[in-house]
Order: C-alpha cells, then structure tokens, then sequence
C-alpha cells in the first residue's frame, strides 16, 4: 500500500518536523536525497515501508536476539498462510523463530480486540514468570 495511490497521498501529506527538516537537509545534497529515497523529498513514515525502501533488505537480514511473540490480525476469513489483516499480508507480518503466533480475526487495529489484550496478558505474565490465571483474562479497550 505504501508504493500505492493511498500511500503516495499520504506520503505527500506527512512532513517532518521543522528542526529535523533543516538538519537532513544540510546533511544531505539534492542528488543524495534522490539517490537514497528515488525523489528530493526527505523520506518519512510511510516512504520507509516501501518495498523499494533499500533499508528493508539490511533490516530482513539482521537476526532478532530477543525472544519475541506474533500477534497478527486476519479480517476473519481464516484463510491463513494467504490472508491479511487489510493492510499487511500474512507473510510479512510472519516471523519464524517467534515463541508464539496468534492470528486474531480483525483488522490492521486489531490491537483493541480482546483477544489480543489476553494475549498480551498472556505474554506479560510469562516474561514475569507468573502462572496464568485459571481463566482465560480478557479486558476491554476503553473508549
């Protein structure tokens, strides 16, 4: 979505902040900036989950040293390795070597979902080395 009309328009709609501004500029030349983003624009947010974001394969590389857990949304149809939570698909949300993945049915914002805040607990309490509660715990997101 990022390389997309919708990310383009973002892209175009996001600027950073004034200081941050001047300083990349006096760091970088024109022909540098387009060297490394493809356009005198400074890169933000969403110019940096482009595929083309030469920064990506440096990241994809590099080995994660710290145990982790995946919680990835999937708008409900269960249709995991291929699905997506509407903005990103499965297989690139997916880590292999996580101690844990949970596919929760919602959107990108699947966050709020109570399944994903008794996963969190879940998670919590094992990185504290506290037992689980009998119950599955589930909380509500606030409004």
């Amino acid at each position: 979505m990022a390389s997309g009309g919708l990310g383009k328009i973002a892209i175009s709609l996001i600027n950073l902040p004034g200081q941050l501004t001047a300083v990349m500029k006096d760091a970088f030349t024109s022909a540098e900036l387009v060297k490394l983003t493809g356009s005198k624009r400074l890169p933000n947010s969403v110019w940096g989950l482009k595929p083309s974001n030469p920064a990506l394969p440096v990241i994809n590389n590099a080995s994660i040293s710290v145990p982790y857990h995946s919680i990835i949304g999937d708008r409900g149809k269960g249709d995991t390795p291929n699905s997506t939570d509407g903005v990103v698909a499965y297989w690139s949300s997916h880590l292999d070597g996580a101690k844990s993945e949970l596919i929760v049915p919602g959107p990108h914002g699947s966050c709020e979902l109570p399944q994903t805040i008794a996963e969190l607990d879940r998670i919590l309490r094992l990185n504290l080395g506290l037992r689980s509660t009998s119950k599955t715990t589930v909380a509500q997101a606030v409004r």
